[in-house]
């Protein structure tokens, strides 16, 4: 059994998700299946028969924090997961590799699972910056979690690494975080899916555009 996540970014609308729902209830994998669209939709995701995420969340529960999504009202909306450290998130938001670790706190506090994003801009610098991205998080025992190894140069780009070089960071990721779960993310597509699950320390997949296409999601996470 594989964790199929999907990041739907600022994308989707309220018709859509409706559509979304009723055809992605229609289909049985074998696989987890968690959604993580907009805070505005989450909603909408009331009668779905999967899991749902968030894309983001505050270090704290409660606050004068204006716009942020209190990681203990997300999980009150029906949130089981919630995306960390989102390449996006890091270089338009600057959030540092300490925020990301104080959100993870608060998160697992709120019983959310957190789904930390990790990845480098340049493959020259892989083993350095996901040693740096992983270090506050092996300062302590880990609870709730999830990685997802996503090569920023990829997200988007239609071009993925080879599969040399996906297992290896998988591995250097496995060395240091033990048996927590880790997907991988990056032009992750109907045809890929099968054959990237595959590899070895793949526990899943974070799906990002192909998330939005109903067709295709669902050859996605019936591999």
């Amino acid at each position: 059994m594989k964790i199929i996540a999907a990041n739907w970014k600022m994308n989707g609308d309220f018709e859509f998700t409706d559509r979304f729902v009723r055809e992605i209830n229609s289909v049985a994998p074998k696989n987890v299946i968690v959604i993580c669209p907009p805070a505005i939709l989450i909603g909408k995701f009331r009668d779905f028969r999967h899991q749902i995420g968030a894309q983001n969340c505050f270090w704290k529960e409660s606050g004068a924090f204006t716009g942020e999504n209190s990681p203990r009202l997300l999980r009150e909306a029906g949130c089981r997961y919630v995306i960390l450290g989102h390449s996006e998130r890091r270089s338009i938001f600057h959030e540092t590799d300490d925020i990301i670790f104080e959100k993870y706190k608060a998160a697992a506090a709120n019983d959310l699972i957190p789904i930390i994003c990790v990845g480098e801009k340049d493959p020259k610098n892989r083993e350095e910056v996901l040693e740096r991205q992983l270090a506050p998080f092996l300062k302590e025992p880990l609870r709730k979690a999830i990685f997802a190894y996503e090569p920023v140069w990829s997200i988007g780009t239609g071009i993925t690494p080879t599969r040399d070089e996906t297992e290896f960071a998988l591995e250097f990721l496995r060395n240091r975080v033990g048996d927590v779960p880790l997907l991988y993310g990056g032009s992750v597509n109907g045809e890929n899916a099968a054959g990237i699950s595959q590899y070895k320390n793949a526990d899943g997949l974070l799906v990002g555009g192909a998330g939005l296409k109903i067709e295709e999601f669902k050859k996605i996470i019936l591999i």
